[in-house]
């Protein structure tokens, strides 16, 4: 299950110029993150952003004053961060993949966020991607991965859908977490309307899986579990009546949060985006 990073570079480029066009549940996703990283910015100064794609988080940060390190592997991601950043003085973008994280000493920035395909596209180097979020730490992490509750429910509708029947793909991804191009012969048709039928080598995290690696590597996790699970099982059309309202996108996402706290913890998370979340701060000996 290896990534073709060479392979994996040119997706992400062809994805760049709609990575901030929300479909489905995504713009509750994405309001759910920005509510946990206001949780922990208090006596943060710095801040990396692994994976910032055009900088949706980091750019904001950094108008806000904070020291921001941008870090992608998609030069495409990095030109319209850039362009987006222009006249900011305190943020530098870096090309850079998760998995080595060489440029960085251990304990660098205040703040590391890992959100969204940083991770769940490396495929078997997944986990070596946390591994690096974690090295780089100084105090808190807030990372995002692609939830297998929620990826074994596409799997299992979206084969069926395509092909009447139960696909071959089900069975890793519901095992392992793990999902490949070249698996199965019938991984194209699962693929085929992805971002140039292409969707590379995937991993997917339950959240005790999540929390041992991060225990692992010497994290204290504060929390893991799925994010916005409500909004998948309310479904599209009230999400997209939430989105037309402020007053009542703040009392669902409010709702949402409740959701994931007191009534499913370990839910699937919302369909779009990756589904769980992870806050921990490092261990200090």
């Amino acid at each position: 299950m290896k990534a073709d990073f060479d392979r994996k570079r040119e997706w992400w480029d062809a994805i760049a110029p709609t990575e901030e066009r929300d479909i489905g549940d995504e713009a509750i996703n994405r309001a759910l993150r920005w509510r946990e990283i206001e949780r922990h910015l208090q006596g943060v100064k710095t801040i990396l952003d692994i994976g910032g794609g055009t900088g949706v988080f980091s750019i904001p940060l950094a108008e806000r004053g904070f020291s921001v390190t941008h870090v992608d592997f998609s030069p495409r991601m990095l030109e319209i961060a850039c362009k987006k950043a222009k006249g900011l003085k305190n943020i530098r973008l870096i090309e850079a993949n998760v998995i080595d994280l060489f440029q960085f000493r251990d304990h660098s920035f205040d703040l590391v966020l890992n959100m969204d395909g940083a991770v769940s596209f490396c495929g078997s180097d997944a986990e070596r991607a946390i591994s690096e979020s974690c090295r780089v730490t100084k105090k808190k992490l807030i990372l995002t991965v692609a939830n297998r509750v929620m990826m074994v429910n596409v799997w299992v509708s979206v084969g069926l859908h395509e092909t009447g029947r139960f696909v071959d793909a089900i069975y890793p991804m519901l095992e392992r977490g793990e999902w490949y191009q070249n698996q199965f012969p019938e991984n194209k048709i699962l693929s085929k309307g992805c971002t140039q039928d292409y969707f590379g080598a995937f991993k997917a995290f339950l959240p005790e899986e999540l929390q041992k690696i991060l225990e692992q590597a010497g994290m204290k996790v504060l929390r893991c579990g799925g994010l916005g699970s409500l909004a998948f099982f309310c479904g599209q059309e009230t999400v997209e009546q939430v989105l037309k309202d402020r007053f009542l996108l703040n009392t669902f996402l409010d709702l949402c949060e409740r959701f994931d706290r007191e009534i499913l913890p370990n839910g699937p998370g919302t369909r779009q985006r990756a589904g769980l979340i992870a806050v921990a701060e490092l261990v200090m000996e």
